[in-house]
């Protein structure tokens, strides 16, 4: 690490310092917020996870759709947790913003330098939830971390009773999580050869210790113009007459990351 990733590593520190302060400190956690031991996940999708969240002290693998990640980051995020993104430049915020994220509990390292194991070694010890990406490195794996490295990031986590997510693969991941669309909904053609995108189906699995395999179907869904709520993955049904998912002009900024 040279002398420029140095300084930016101790900036970081600092910054980590102060948002941890602003949240309040609480006992074998890294944030302000009362734990149950685990990270939040969306509600819909919290029945494939053997504790209803990613559990705090581990290491979990997430590949697939996008929007799967997204759900998670922006859950953690709105009920308190605070969630560290590195290595992800191309992560829509927007998207997250619109499933209910609460972006002043996130953290956005896009370009963590040569060593983001470091960096997200460092974030481990004050915040909550840590999304490690490689996208503008290694492509969409992290196969090429040395299994050494990922058990002192490990360690890290259960000492801090944090939580890593990686998107991507990752040496010696007991949870992975796999999302993978299943279909596209549109919206009505309007005229010949125009056409947009209203919402999609992704199914979402789920392997975790100790546990077989699971998954299910989940449909993404949006309030109709002028409704309250956020965007968020539900149990498909079926449209109702008038809604937007018939009718809607608005496509929801997660339509861009799906896959």
């Amino acid at each position: 690490m040279n002398a420029a990733e140095k300084a930016e590593l101790e900036h970081l520190r600092r910054k980590l310092s102060r948002l941890s302060g602003q949240s309040g400190a609480r006992a074998g956690t890294a944030s302000g917020v009362v734990s149950s031991g685990v990270i939040a996940v969306p509600e819909s999708v919290a029945s494939l996870f053997p504790k209803r969240g990613l559990p705090r002290g581990s290491v979990a693998a997430v590949s697939g759709a996008s929007v799967v990640p997204m759900s998670i980051i922006a859950e953690a995020s709105r009920t308190g947790a605070t969630v560290a993104l590195v290595g992800l430049p191309r992560l829509n915020l927007a998207a997250a913003v619109e499933m209910g994220a609460d972006l002043s509990r996130i953290a956005v390292v896009a370009e963590p330098g040569a060593d983001r194991l470091e960096v997200a070694g460092v974030l481990l010890d004050g915040m909550d939830l840590v999304v490690l990406g490689f996208e503008d490195r290694l492509g969409p794996t992290g196969s090429s971390v040395a299994p050494a490295r990922a058990r002192v990031l490990g360690g890290r986590a259960r000492k801090q009773s944090s939580t890593l997510l990686v998107l991507g693969d990752w040496p010696g991941t007991a949870t992975r999580v796999q999302g993978r669309v299943r279909e596209y909904r549109h919206l009505p053609v309007r005229r010949s050869g125009y056409g947009r995108i209203g919402g999609f189906r992704v199914e979402v699995q789920v392997s975790a210790p100790g546990a077989r395999p699971v998954s299910d179907v989940f449909d993404l869904v949006v309030p109709g113009l002028g409704e309250e709520g956020v965007m968020r993955l539900v149990r498909p049904t079926m449209p109702k007459a008038g809604s937007g998912a018939e009718h809607g002009a608005r496509v929801p900024a997660a339509l861009a990351v799906a896959n």
